[in-house]
């Protein structure tokens, strides 16, 4: 059992919510919205690094070019990393 003040009436600790989490048995789901700031190959696999589940494309803003080239480098980026996935959101 972990150690650490017990949150009220949850049996979590402060320990348990700050330990290394098992991304591939975690029922919460990272969902990303991508825009400009993290179009880059390198911010992209710092979001895959970092847990994203879902990658969110807002047809709403932008265009199919742009959203294609997106994607592209999200492929790039997921190339490098052996045994990670990402869903793709088109909305």
């Amino acid at each position: 059992m972990s150690q650490g003040p017990m949150l009220r009436g949850s049996g979590v600790t402060l320990d348990t919510i700050f330990s290394e989490t098992n991304v591939v048995s975690r029922k919460t789901k990272i969902v990303c919205t991508l825009g400009p700031a993290c179009w880059s190959v390198e911010m992209l696999g710092t979001l895959i690094d970092s847990g994203m589940n879902v990658a969110r494309l807002n047809f709403s803003h932008g265009d199919h070019e742009t959203h294609s080239a997106t994607l592209q480098r999200l492929r790039k980026a997921l190339s490098t990393r052996r045994g990670k996935h990402v869903a793709v959101m088109l909305v």
